[in-house]
């Protein structure tokens, strides 16, 4: 079993708005339960989001009708308590960290494969011949 990652707002939060006042004022993006729901089933899933984690994981359970359960407990390792990894098959993790995932769903990825490509998706024409 692996970690998928998700993006709240633009991936399962319509986000119409933009931030506005921070409120969750809008619905799910079509489909995005089922697929949220089919995930799950599958893979340990988290979501992760700028906004305070318990508004989120509390708009997903009342919204879901799905019967999704949440929490906002990120795991700790080790004597420092850093965030460990999620692997808990069933319960959706809302999160404001980027914990490690085989998969990231986000609509503002850039795929990395070279720095040239990367620059270019950004809109920066990389500069030719420089030395690093």
């Amino acid at each position: 079993m692996s970690t998928i990652a998700v993006d709240f707002d633009g991936v399962l939060h319509s986000y119409e708005r933009g931030w506005a006042d921070g409120t969750i004022y809008g619905d799910w993006k079509p489909g995005a339960v089922v697929a949220l729901s089919q995930l799950m089933r599958r893979h340990a899933v988290f979501v992760h989001t700028t906004r305070p984690a318990r508004q989120v994981a509390r708009w997903i359970e009342q919204r879901s009708g799905h019967g999704i359960e949440c929490t906002t407990r990120v795991p700790r390792t080790g004597w420092l308590r850093r965030p460990g990894f999620w692997n808990e098959h069933g319960v959706l993790l809302v999160t404001d960290r980027k914990l490690a995932a085989t998969h990231y769903i986000d609509d503002r990825a850039v795929r990395f494969e070279t720095w040239p490509q990367a620059l270019r998706d950004v809109g920066i024409e990389p500069l030719v011949g420089e030395v690093p």
